[in-house]
């Protein structure tokens, strides 16, 4: 599969970005302190509305709706073989985001977080699709909706030291951002040159074969999702010197 994506937002802000101190509201944690990690936890779950809602003091709008520009999805091989386009996507209902369990390593700079969002994920835009779905031939070009539901997510980000004015700061080195669905609504509007009866049909089939179809599309999906969080996380911690994040 060849994933190619084009994101509204840049990964990482001007690196030479002037550092502030942690914004009020947001918890700072101590290294020492025996219950960190469920202080990390707290810590994101309270800094999930302010970030979501957007920090003009550290550069960040809103992330909730989150607007792609583009996606490209080509997957040559496999029972999904399809070439799928979509420009300006919107992703929303991220605000609902609850931290179930986290735990950051000061020593590797590594964070593992799991969390879940207990309303339906929503992606809508326009798309064009040519290709094969399991037995049938799919094209078409119009709009489109996904709902996902999805049990549990779970991301692993890698960090890295950098210093700048004799300070130093995170810098998000590798993420990665996978999730356990547990329903998958597709809609696909104008298929086969608006041909209702062809359209509607295939989008029945899509949705009794959602896991079929979301096996293949999932890395594309959990990619979009990689993105925002570090595009959201980078722009914070360019902006915000470590010892302002975790106190000795």
């Amino acid at each position: 599969m060849k994933i190619v994506s084009g994101l509204v937002y840049a990964v990482f802000a001007i690196a030479s970005a002037a550092s502030i101190k942690l914004p009020k509201g947001f918890i700072q944690c101590k290294k020492s302190d025996p219950k960190f990690d469920e202080c990390i936890k707290n810590a994101l779950q309270s800094s999930v509305p302010q970030l979501i809602k957007g920090v003009p003091s550290l550069g960040l709008i809103t992330s909730d709706p989150y607007r792609i520009a583009s996606l490209n999805i080509e997957q040559g091989i496999g029972p999904v073989s399809v070439n799928m386009n979509f420009t300006d996507l919107i992703v929303s209902n991220m605000k609902y985001t609850i931290i179930d369990s986290a735990h950051y390593d000061p020593k590797s700079y590594r964070l593992n977080v799991e969390t879940h969002v207990p309303n339906s994920l929503l992606m809508e835009g326009d798309y064009e699709v040519n290709g094969k779905v399991l037995i049938l031939p799919i094209v078409g070009k119009g709009r489109c909706k996904f709902i996902i539901d999805v049990l549990k997510f779970t991301g692993n980000v890698e960090m890295k030291p950098v210093f700048r004015k004799e300070q130093m700061y995170l810098e998000v080195a590798n993420l990665t951002w996978t999730f356990i669905p547990i329903n998958f609504h597709v809609q696909l509007d104008n298929l086969f040159n608006g041909n209702k009866a062809l359209g509607d049909h295939m989008n029945v089939f899509l949705n009794e074969n959602w896991r079929e179809v979301l096996s293949e599309l999932q890395p594309a999906i959990e990619e979009v999702f990689g993105a925002l969080f570090t595009s959201i996380g980078q722009q914070f911690l360019n902006r915000v010197p470590e010892n302002q994040i975790f106190l000795d």
